[in-house]
């Protein structure tokens, strides 16, 4: 089962206060996107760790279970087999019909000591030091993983991990095992797996701001009791009052970690903003560009919760782009002018159509353009012109045409979308590079 990220608190506040000398804290709970950017990431296949010499195949087989349960633990994907997506691949079917990317690692250093020493040790009966025999164990471990992309086999990532353990004891039986340290190295090092891997919360502690005019003070201070008693919306109203009516910049920015701790991030970005602006304060542009950046981070979480593909989310885009340009009476005809990968264009054309079907806006067969490009002959190299396209339209009775087609390959492949006035011949609208556009 997938569970939806999107809600995530935005900032949420801990009941929780405390006292730090004379400031006031208070503590939030913060998302935060994963160190690997798996955003559009639901289905995964793992595949099996890399082993770096045959002593090390356990290791790889225990980090490809543990990885596996905690990727499964996340919730946040959907595992499919393997060996189900090799076969494809071998048979020559392409990965990403299966999974969005696949999970891989490897052991990078193995290593293994043993042996027996000789330790000081303190005989508390003679007050001497001895040497006494002891057997020993050490393991050194490290390993990588990452994510491979299946549409275009992007790396993300990898992470490194690396680590020992060792174990001593006088009698030989009660040495740890290898398996033993092995695990306790891979368990020591997965502890942050999930914060790799999917979107989480931390806890972050703001400090309020003391006031340096001291006429001020007995203001700011009947604010923070009531911060203290929990009333933040009240202490938030105090502090706004005492930076409009005094022009305080402490007081706009406890109010603003006011706004933080109630979810309303954004309200807090366009007081410091304006404060910033009013007072040109270097306090007030560090507290506007930590909240840019928790904005960004809420951003990046919220997109966890966008289960559509690339190529629903896409045309959803497009969708909306085409329909700013679109005349009143429009009558849209919509040509597949992709040279590769027609079908993911299609489903993206597909995705256009029945929206402006839902909405009452007429659409040509696509039967018929593709009719009349066979007339004119057009269909031969692809090296139709926007003059040729005009004169489709007209055949085809449509007032717009909608081009669409892809560019780049890779992380550079972007949907390429064009719209035309057939009466005036102008182009009225054309899709851009950004990530918006990324299939």
């Amino acid at each position: 089962m997938k569970k939806n990220t999107a809600g995530l608190p935005a900032l949420a506040a801990l009941v929780a206060l405390a006292l730090a000398g004379c400031a006031t804290t208070i503590r939030l709970e913060a998302p935060r996107t994963p160190t690997l950017d798996t955003t559009g990431i639901h289905r995964v296949a793992v595949r099996p760790f890399e082993a770096a010499t045959n002593a090390s195949r356990a290791a790889a087989a225990s980090l490809t279970s543990q990885t596996t349960s905690r990727l499964q633990a996340t919730g946040i994907f959907t595992l499919i087999s393997y060996a189900t997506v090799s076969a494809a691949i071998t048979g020559g079917t392409g990965a990403d019909n299966f999974v969005d990317a696949i999970f891989s690692g490897r052991i990078t250093h193995y290593d293994v000591r043993s042996g027996t020493r000789q330790d000081p040790v303190f005989n508390l009966a003679t007050g001497a030091i001895e040497l006494r025999r002891v057997f020993f164990r050490e393991v050194e471990l490290s390993f990588e993983y990452f994510f491979e992309r299946a549409r275009d086999g992007l790396i993300i990532g990898p992470v490194v991990r690396r680590d020992s353990a060792s174990s001593s004891h006088e009698n030989a039986d009660r040495v740890s095992s290898e398996t033993a340290l092995v695990n306790r190295i891979i368990s020591n090092q997965l502890r942050t797996f999930n914060n790799d891997v999917a979107p989480h919360v931390i806890r972050i502690t703001r400090t309020f701001e003391t006031e340096s005019d001291r006429a001020l003070r007995p203001l700011m201070n009947a604010a923070q009791d009531q911060v203290r008693s929990g009333n933040y919306i009240a202490a938030r109203h105090s502090y706004l009052a005492i930076w409009h009516d005094h022009g305080s910049v402490a007081a706009a920015i406890n109010a603003s970690i006011l706004y933080e701790a109630t979810g309303d991030t954004e309200s807090a970005i366009a007081l410091m903003r304006t404060v910033s602006a009013a007072t040109g304060a270097p306090r007030a542009a560090q507290v506007l560009s930590r909240l840019n950046n928790e904005l960004a981070h809420q951003a990046g979480v919220g997109a966890f919760g966008d289960q559509r593909s690339a190529a629903e989310r896409v045309a959803d885009h497009a969708i909306a782009e085409v329909s700013r340009v679109l005349p009143p009476n429009a009558r849209v005809a919509i040509h597949n002018n992709a040279q590769a990968s027609a079908g993911l264009v299609n489903d993206v054309i597909d995705g256009m159509i029945g929206a402006f079907l839902q909405r009452g806006i007429p659409v040509v067969e696509r039967q018929l353009i593709e009719l009349i490009l066979a007339e004119q002959n057009l269909h031969a190299d692809g090296s139709v012109t926007d003059r040729d396209f005009i004169s489709i339209g007209n055949l085809a009775g449509a007032n717009t045409i909608v081009i669409v087609g892809l560019s780049g390959v890779g992380a550079a492949r972007r949907l390429q979308v064009r719209v035309l006035d057939i009466s005036t011949g102008t182009v009225r609208m054309q899709s851009g590079t950004g990530s918006e556009w990324q299939l």
